[in-house]
């Protein structure tokens, strides 16, 4: 399972129009640290569907609470979830940042870029502020 989602969180540039090393080094820098926040945010909603299961948890009666996934997601909805969300961050910003008609699309991509890592920085730490742990085994 970690290699699949490994697989697609790495192919999913490919899925874009241009290739992430044609961005500027800021931007590449940002979004790797997007798709690593997806990543961790991921591991954390794994560990929360886990809660969930066990008998010790019950009674804290623990929620997802992104709406495209409803309250007691699979992890195989929450893989396919961050990847087609992941990859289509991806392609938007590459296709309409990179568009002749963006005066300023480096600005532009940049200041995205940024908020998403907000967004998610926010995100990931209040899963940690809950508990929710970031694990991986292979």
């Amino acid at each position: 399972m970690k290699t699949l989602i490994l697989s697609i969180l790495i192919l999913i540039p490919s899925l874009g129009h241009a290739a992430l090393e044609d961005w500027r080094p800021v931007n590449q820098k940002l979004f790797k640290s997007f798709v690593v926040l997806n990543v961790v945010d991921m591991s954390q909603t794994f560990d929360l569907i886990d809660k969930q299961a066990d008998p010790h948890f019950k009674a804290l009666n623990l929620r997802e609470t992104n709406p495209l996934l409803g309250t007691h997601p699979s992890k195989g909805e929450v893989l396919l979830v961050k990847a087609l969300f992941v990859g289509g961050a991806y392609y938007l910003l590459d296709k309409q940042y990179s568009a002749p008609h963006w005066n300023n699309s480096n600005k532009s991509k940049l200041v995205a870029l940024t908020i998403m890592n907000m967004i998610y920085i926010d995100t990931v730490s209040k899963n940690q502020s809950i508990g929710l742990k970031l694990s991986f085994k292979f």
